[in-house]
């Protein structure tokens, strides 16, 4: 997706310096990847050479919606001043379980005419109200000779959401260069490069975001409204402690082995999460029957819990892993190989690599 600049001149989503910045809004924090987008041996490349994270109040930002612009503000500015962020041009993404992504041919056309054609092709697809969406095609395929149309997903999301987190961000000092979608940007940046099919689960703190792609061509996007902030909520009510307490069980305890009331808690509170998952991974497999999911890669906040990859794997019967973040990021510098390397988000990665490509 584009954010169009209403001045004279476009903004690049690389700086002056060479570097991209890939901006994470998210339930929690806002989150910065500074990259140096290049070119190795014909194919793109990025390398690090930043990240940084403020925390946000809670309730600044509910289920992908920024709900107190000045507090992202205040964080942004925060994070920037922390870091010692010199460049200014972003690229955000955005989420809401209204964004709409649905597969579709459209005819083959121009860029400009294809995109003033949009709106017409994408009102009986698109429950959205047309002239409250943002909207943007994103070619999957080559051109269909026999009826010159070419395969694509139509993305779709609110035009309010996104102009407030485009203000939010200017008031910051900040120019946002493009807008992107946070599921492309989490594959983007743990995408298996060698498997036919894989699952991508980006585990935040409201949402969950659910891509099944075909070497980075994406096949089904999901968005569920499933976090780790719902669950540390649900295990602080459950067993009658506070939220500190609930989040630190989360993320020790986790779904162990042991039949202690922790784990039995755990065990219950995410079990609306995992329906979810498997319910998208058999939705997927009943609409394609000859594509057999080869992996799940799961990234976010709510990853890293103790014995979540063993339990999603009995569920789907598939192979299941914990992906780090940077994994296609090369010339990881020593001193940001620490919490801050742990903690960043695949999806600031991924809106940054999208510099590259």
């Amino acid at each position: 997706m584009t954010h169009r600049q209403s001045g004279p001149g476009r903004v690049s989503p690389v700086n002056r310096d060479g570097h991209a910045i890939g901006l994470d809004i998210g339930g929690t924090a806002v989150r910065a990847a500074v990259l140096t987008p290049r070119v190795v041996d014909g194919r793109p490349s990025v390398s690090l050479h930043g990240l940084g994270r403020v925390g946000l109040p809670r309730g600044a930002v509910v289920n992908g919606v920024i709900r107190e612009p000045g507090l992202v503000t205040h964080a942004l500015k925060a994070l920037w001043q922390q870091n010692r962020i010199d460049c200014r041009n972003v690229i955000v993404g955005v989420t809401s379980q209204q964004v709409v992504v649905r597969k579709v041919d459209l005819p083959n056309l121009p860029a400009a005419e294809r995109a003033q054609a949009l709106p017409f092709q994408a009102r009986d697809i698109i429950a959205l109200p047309i002239e409250r969406a943002i909207l943007d095609f994103i070619a999957v395929g080559p051109v269909d000779e026999g009826t010159n149309t070419v395969p694509g997903l139509l993305v779709a999301a609110p035009r309010e959401p996104v102009s407030v987190t485009v203000r939010a961000i200017e008031q910051a000092g900040l120019r946002v260069a493009r807008v992107d979608l946070a599921a492309f940007a989490a594959l983007r940046a743990i995408a298996a490069d060698d498997l036919p099919v894989e699952a991508v689960v980006d585990i935040g703190a409201h949402l969950t975001n659910i891509v099944i792609h075909s070497q980075g061509v994406p096949l089904m996007v999901r968005t569920v409204a499933r976090g780790g902030d719902e669950l540390t909520t649900a295990l602080a009510n459950r067993l009658g402690i506070d939220a500190e307490a609930a989040e630190l069980a989360k993320r020790t305890v986790g779904l162990g082995d042991d039949d202690s009331d922790t784990s039995r808690a755990i065990r219950d509170t995410i079990r609306p999460l995992l329906s979810e998952l498997r319910s998208s991974l058999s939705a997927f497999e009943q609409a394609n029957p000859d594509s057999m999911i080869e992996r799940v890669s799961l990234t976010g906040g709510g990853a890293a819990m103790p014995g979540l990859a063993d339990e999603v794997t009995r569920i789907g019967d598939i192979p299941v892993d914990v992906v780090d973040a940077m994994t296609h990021v090369g010339s990881h510098r020593a001193q940001h190989a620490d919490d801050a390397a742990r903690t960043i988000s695949a999806v600031a990665v991924g809106l940054a690599m999208g510099a590259a490509a």
